[in-house]
């Protein structure tokens, strides 16, 4: 019997009705509460408009000048994968971050967004948790750095294979050092840095989903309604500063809409930073930067390469309320060997050798214009200070500094803020510049030994903000990749 082609057409709509119904019931905690619970029904409602607005506690005639105050600085560091089969890298890059640069650097606290171990088998081919990698991450923190403040959150690695947050897999929960923070907070926590000079938060989110699937369908984080809800209340109230953390990329994201009808992108002009990880600096260089300024939220993205294998960290300074960033690389060519699994019978870590770095120079007065946050940043400040800042991390006493701008060599002498602070300073005067054209900033530090370390930067007296000019990171990362997988997988089932 032939069938009709009316009834074809019926079947097709049929299945276009149930694929949408499925869409829509999936995504049910992507949406806000208060919409109707039938699907493409929205119930119009009055909210109020965000505006990217932050707090001064320092006057408009606040000069930078030589004196240490009114900065603090930490540290982060992102995608450990704390392997029990890798020997390279992995847990080796983490033990040398705990032993030599954390004593060097001395942060104010330590941020590691996600993916502390690799969970990942010997042949890279299946995954599962493995509580002994938990155990040297742990560990290393309690024998290392029991004084510092920790702060961290999963990502995609410390959720393979997971059932749920209960389950007696999730190693996260009894041996991560912000469990209790995350579980109280229903992934989500908040802290804060409240000095004479002004009020900063930090807000950690952990995207994971519910249930973790095994590798490789386990890439992309989530917020829900819910979730979005307690973003909303964490942003609130305004500080000088707000700093958002979690693993995942925000073009790895999928963002649910809060019971007020807020997305994730007004969400965002109440913070200054997003911090992340998880894109481990990609492949063949397309990750080299992967930074962005967003201009309707009018903060920036920064992603962190990996601990993993490149051995990366990043010191963030706040400087009378300008934010600058340098990421680092450990001297991989310095490590030598070491036990894949650097842990005793007693559960004693086995440190390798300490190593030592060359000098590392944060530049945080004037600020690099590539990386501006002009409605939430004083930079009116860096046109009327009076010196040159920049953080030095050396383990030498005996150091020398050059200083160029525009090339030329800097003739004023560079000193140190006091004997117990990185911070050194050089008087200078901006007005000899021209305001309207971009310069640049060159700091070389070189040790008695012959080590050396530098930083260069482009900066600004007129307040704007230059081009990151990331390329292809810099595309990538402010893309959305969920909708570029969706769109892909529908054209991909139109064509069967």
């Amino acid at each position: 019997m032939k069938l009709s082609p009316w009834f074809w057409v019926l079947i097709v709509m049929i299945c276009g009705f149930r694929a949408c119904y499925l869409y829509w019931a999936s995504t049910r905690d992507l949406r806000a509460f208060e919409y109707s619970p039938w699907p493409f029904q929205h119930q119009q409602r009055h909210r109020q408009t965000i505006s990217s607005t932050v707090i001064r506690s320092q006057s408009n005639d606040t000069v930078i000048g030589s004196s240490p105050s009114n900065m603090f600085y930490f540290a982060q560091i992102s995608d450990l994968h704390i392997s029990k089969y890798r020997r390279k890298g992995h847990t080796l890059h983490y033990l040398h971050f705990i032993q030599s640069i954390l004593p060097l650097v001395k942060p104010r606290f330590v941020v590691v967004t996600g993916d502390l171990t690799d969970a990942k088998d010997v042949r890279l081919v299946t995954s599962q948790q493995y509580q002994e990698e938990w155990q040297v991450y742990r560990q290393a923190i309690e024998q290392g750095a029991p004084d510092m403040p920790w702060y961290d959150m999963r990502g995609n690695h410390d959720c393979f294979d997971l059932p749920s947050w209960q389950s007696h897999v999730n190693f996260y929960r009894t041996h991560g050092k912000s469990a209790d923070l995350v579980e109280s907070g229903h992934g989500l926590y908040s802290w804060q840095v409240n000095e004479t000079y002004g009020t900063y938060r930090f807000v950690a989110m952990d995207a994971c989903p519910k249930r973790g699937p095994s590798r490789p369908f386990n890439f992309f984080g989530y917020m829900t309604s819910r979730s979005m809800d307690r973003l909303a209340g964490a942003l609130q109230p305004l500080t000088n500063h707000t700093f958002v953390f979690s693993h995942y990329p925000t073009t790895t994201m999928v963002f649910g809409v809060s019971s007020k009808g807020y997305r994730f992108r007004e969400l965002a002009r109440q913070y200054s930073v997003y911090m992340c990880g998880h894109l481990h600096r990609l492949a063949a260089g397309l990750g080299d930067a992967l930074k962005w300024y967003d201009p309707k939220a009018e903060s920036l993205e920064l992603e962190l390469g990996d601990m993993m294998v490149h051995g990366v960290y990043r010191i963030m300074a706040v400087d009378h309320d300008l934010i600058s960033f340098i990421d680092v690389e450990l001297p991989r060519k310095q490590l030598g060997p070491h036990p894949v699994l650097p842990l005793t019978a007693t559960g004693n870590i086995i440190w390798p050798a300490t190593i030592q770095p060359a000098p590392i120079v944060l530049i945080t007065n004037p600020k690099d214009s590539r990386y501006a946050i002009p409605a939430k940043e004083p930079l009116e400040r860096i046109k009327s200070s009076t010196h040159i800042r920049f953080l030095v991390f050396s383990n030498s006493n005996d150091l020398s500094v050059e200083i160029k701008i525009d090339g030329k060599p800097h003739k004023e002498a560079a000193l140190k803020a006091t004997l117990d602070s990185p911070l050194w300073t050089a008087p200078w005067d901006p007005s000899a510049l021209d305001l309207n054209q971009v310069h640049s900033l060159e700091v070389h530090v070189t040790t008695s030994d012959g080590q050396s370390g530098s930083s260069t930067i482009a900066f600004r007296l007129d307040g704007q903000r230059d081009r990151i000019a990331g390329g292809p990171g810099e595309f990538i990362i402010s893309s959305n990749m969920a909708i570029i997988v969706s769109i892909y997988e529908l054209l991909y089932l139109a064509r069967l």
